[in-house]
């Protein structure tokens, strides 16, 4: 039963691993309420905008922008179809309008080739190990024993 239990523990273990690993890693950037007013409208795509510690992070039509709200939400706005005025954020395709005072942060997440890779290679490394683990010590089974 014990050889049985840690299979079943291999497969949700992977199911879990790879769904996660699947949607890949990403770095948030936070940049200012001027920079994210640049991705509101672009003459040449993508589009540089520098980030609160001042590097330069590239923005194009696919890159994931959210807003962050002064309780914590996130809403998800997408690049160069949006609209800010002095009061809101208008982003119509999304059905989001807030006021600016209720936006705390203005964030650009991009993804890291890196970090998923090495997340893959771990997650692959950890079932191939747990695999070998556990056909070490499956041992030999027999129907034919008194």
């Amino acid at each position: 039963m014990f050889a049985g239990f840690r299979s079943v523990v291999a497969f949700f273990t992977t199911f879990a691993f790879l769904g996660g690993a699947s949607s890949g890693c990403f770095n948030t950037y936070s940049v200012s309420q001027e920079e994210f007013a640049k991705l509101q409208v672009a003459d040449e795509v993508p589009l540089a905008v520098s980030t609160s510690k001042g590097q330069p992070v590239l923005v194009d039509k696919d890159t994931n922008i959210f807003v962050r709200s002064v309780g914590g939400r996130r809403y998800p706005v997408t690049p160069f179809n949006f609209k800010m005025t002095s009061s809101q954020l208008v982003a119509s395709d999304r059905d989001t309008l807030l006021a600016l005072g209720e936006i705390s942060d203005y964030e650009v997440d991009l993804f890291s080739q890196t970090q998923t890779i090495v997340l893959i290679s771990v997650g692959v490394a950890a079932v191939a190990g747990l695999i070998v683990v556990t056909a070490i010590t499956a041992g030999s089974k027999s129907f034919n024993e008194n």
